[in-house]
């Protein structure tokens, strides 16, 4: 019986005190206080807010004031009351720490995509050019002309292109180069102000068959299988594009101005 008081909110005194009454029916506080040894103020408090969550019911007597307990049925509907008033704090809770969690949380959202072919490698290239656009207006990138899709015409012409679309949308590019054999893009392979570009030449060692484009919170390595077929790997990731960019201009400032 004690533990159930406890549940809809009783302290020990109370729940002595209520089990006294409906024991023994009518009585005084203070014949109460005394016949459970209790220190009379706290028995008078524990009385009141028995009267409060009608428990008890008093009666003013010449003598003194008697009280008497209650329908025991009024029991459940304080234990309901209770239920309902947790449920409404847990609500309340559960929507404090969601309002904290929105204003604290770190967002991370990290996607990663992984493609093939020369196509997947163009629409890598659309991709940077609006991550630049929508950010600082820069491409950061590193390759070599002697990859394979170098040699391809029509690849060529699409990358001429993007070159004008490039420049018409103001975005600069650095570009760190290994210039091998190609000379294909001799026309546009040329530190400009006009061609919003600035090359410097790729540092002895670092020739090998990945490509790394920067843009905003893009990062895109263009990679090779052994059958030369083109992998492209699309990270977009704030903190990782701020790494990348960081490695870059490490080279960047180690690199020979063309």
């Amino acid at each position: 019986m004690n533990e159930i008081l406890k549940e809809i909110g009783l302290t020990d005194n109370e729940s002595k005190i209520y089990l006294a009454y409906l024991k023994k029916g009518v009585g005084t506080a203070a014949k109460i206080a005394q016949e459970l040894n209790l220190d009379k103020s706290s028995t008078y408090r524990a009385v009141e807010n028995l009267e409060r969550l009608g428990l008890l019911i008093s009666s003013p007597k010449k003598r003194g004031t008697t009280y008497e307990p209650a329908n025991v049925e009024v029991l459940k509907e304080i234990l309901n009351k209770k239920k309902t008033e947790l449920k409404l704090q847990e609500t309340k809770l559960e929507d404090f720490i969601n309002k904290i969690k929105k204003q604290h949380q770190l967002t991370r959202n990290t996607y990663i995509k992984v493609e093939k072919g020369l196509l997947a490698v163009r629409e890598s290239m659309d991709a940077s050019l609006e991550a630049a656009f929508n950010s600082n207006k820069l491409i950061r990138e590193r390759y070599s002309l002697d990859y394979p899709y170098f040699y391809d015409k029509a690849h060529i012409r699409w990358v001429n292109d993007f070159a004008k679309r490039r420049i018409a949308k103001g975005v600069n590019i650095k570009q760190i180069v290994n210039f091998a054999g190609n000379n294909n893009f001799a026309p546009i392979m040329k530190t400009a102000k006009a061609l919003f570009k600035e090359i410097r030449l790729m540092p002895e060692g670092m020739n090998d068959d990945h490509s790394l484009r920067i843009s905003g919170d893009l990062v895109v390595i263009i990679s090779f299988d052994e059958k030369k077929d083109y992998i492209v790997i699309t990270i977009k990731d704030k903190y990782v594009a701020q790494l990348m960019s960081t490695i870059f201009d490490f080279i960047w400032v180690n690199s020979e101005p063309l």
